[in-house]
């Protein structure tokens, strides 16, 4: 289980001896901060040093912290990292920390990244941060984020100093990564955008017309948008928590199984959480749990979506058969069934009937549901690697075909398990061009839910030069 850091200024007296102490038994003699020099910048730069605690079940310990100051020149000097002015747009971080007693854990990595991230959002004049750093640490910093300018021309100490600079202007550009989900090959699976934004930025009354733009410029079946949520107290230790937000070219959506995989799969690939945590994303559709696994099969990682169920009900009388087949372009005799799940229609085919689907995206458009499922048992060719094939329409939302629809299989799921009398299914979705599996658990997540498991590709990283 990773450890949980929450990141706060230093204020007591008490935790100014505690940080002078951690700061002593850090760094040699002629490199440490005196305890009048950690007084300095509390009392001096108070916003730009921050203490980090360690969470456990019913208290916290102090275990690190990270300070700098403010300079109004644009090089980091003896005096730059001597004195402090409100007034700069340099930030000098002098001392990143952790008590010796608790590392070897990643606690260092954690709390600077958010110590930036915090940074970045709150103080809006930093357009740069500076640090000098040994050899043996560089690594470590460009690993956080930063990158080597030159060696320091700082006199600190008997080594010799690298500088590195963080350009926290891009860092507040919001991300975006593309990922390939519920497959393991990359240009398969289904293709969604994640765009990770600041909390302040997500809650924005103008957020999601921003949101609309960026999804029609994506022009992806899903663009999912994501913001760090501060933990309750309530919170289990291992879990992390996002705001999860859906949006196709043109459209909101209520759940969005493969975009919501991608968007733990980014998480996972950018460090933000580790395979031994969960995530509850909070969405339109309540908390949706995710997990992850390694494949015994081939060593990948796999997320695992604790959905919930869609219950399948008669289409009605509105529902004619023979609009439907001509809208799919298969014969009125290939339709074994049709069934409302939520907001889509389940249509069962023959296997002969899935073979010869030819949608006609216009008169799909016509029809009073979100998208069409079609369904049927997998070709016996592939009775070895599946047990259900689908395709899914959904022109009324602006995506005449979905290449791989998680949402969809929680009603698949159900609807299949009862009809082969399985608990555990292995479902196949493609378009003419791309395509990709899921495995589904309809019994482990409990009464309600269904366990969804896929893997996924990163094919794209990159920042948008907008933000809301």
């Amino acid at each position: 289980m990773a450890p949980r850091l929450r990141l706060a200024l230093l204020q007591e007296e008490a935790e100014i001896c505690r940080v002078a102490a951690m700061e002593a038994a850090s760094y040699p003699a002629d490199e440490a901060a005196s305890e009048s020099g950690i007084r300095f910048r509390q009392q001096s730069a108070g916003a730009f040093f921050w203490v980090a605690y360690l969470q456990h079940e019913d208290k916290e310990t102090l275990v690190g912290f990270v300070n700098g100051t403010l300079s109004a020149q644009d090089e980091l000097e003896e005096e730059t990292m001597s004195q402090h002015d409100p007034a700069g747009a340099l930030l000098c971080i002098h001392s990143v920390v952790v008590d010796p007693a608790y590392r070897r854990q990643g606690l260092a990595a954690q709390m600077l990244k958010q110590y930036v991230r915090g940074v970045c959002e709150t103080q809006p004049q930093v357009k740069r941060m500076m640090l000098i750093a040994k050899a043996y640490l560089v690594q470590f910093y460009v690993n956080c984020g930063f990158a080597v300018t030159r060696l320091s021309p700082v006199i600190h100490g008997q080594d010799p100093w690298f500088e590195l600079a963080l350009d926290c202007e891009a860092a507040r550009r919001p991300s975006i990564v593309q990922v390939d989900a519920f497959t393991s090959e990359a240009y398969q699976g289904n293709p969604a955008a994640v765009v990770l934004l600041a909390p302040a930025a997500f809650h924005k009354p103008e957020a999601s017309a921003w949101m609309l733009d960026v999804a029609r410029e994506n022009n992806l079946s899903e663009t999912a948008y994501i913001a760090p949520r501060t933990p309750s107290p309530s919170t289990p230790a291992d879990t992390v928590e996002y705001d999860l937000r859906w949006f196709t070219p043109a459209v909101e959506v209520t759940l969005c199984g493969h975009a919501t995989l991608s968007t733990a799969f980014a998480l996972h690939d950018a460090g933000h959480v580790t395979k031994d945590q969960t995530l509850h994303f909070h969405t339109l559709s309540g908390v949706l749990v995710c997990r992850f696994e390694i494949d015994p099969e081939n060593q990948k990682l796999l997320v695992l979506m604790d959905f919930p169920e869609q219950s399948v009900e008669s289409a009605g009388s509105n529902v004619k058969l023979s609009e439907v087949a001509t809208a799919l372009g298969i014969h009125q005799d290939a339709i074994v069934d049709v069934k409302k799940a939520t907001t889509d229609l389940l249509v069962h085919v023959t296997r002969e009937g899935f073979a010869a689907l030819a949608p006609d995206f216009l008169q799909l458009g016509t029809m009073e549901a979100r998208g069409i499922a079609v369904t049927a048992e997998a070709p016996l060719a592939n009775a070895s690697s599946a047990d259900i094939q689908s395709r899914f329409f959904a022109p009324q939302v602006g995506i005449n075909e979905d290449p791989v629809t998680g949402s969809t299989h929680c009603a698949l799921g159900p609807y299949w398990g009862k009809l082969l009398k399985k608990t555990t299914l292995r479902c196949q979705q493609s378009t003419p061009v791309r395509g990709g599996h899921i495995s589904m658990d309809l019994v482990a997540a409990g009464p309600g839910r269904v366990l969804l498991k896929g893997e996924g590709v990163i094919v794209l990283r990159g920042q948008l030069t907008s933000s809301p």
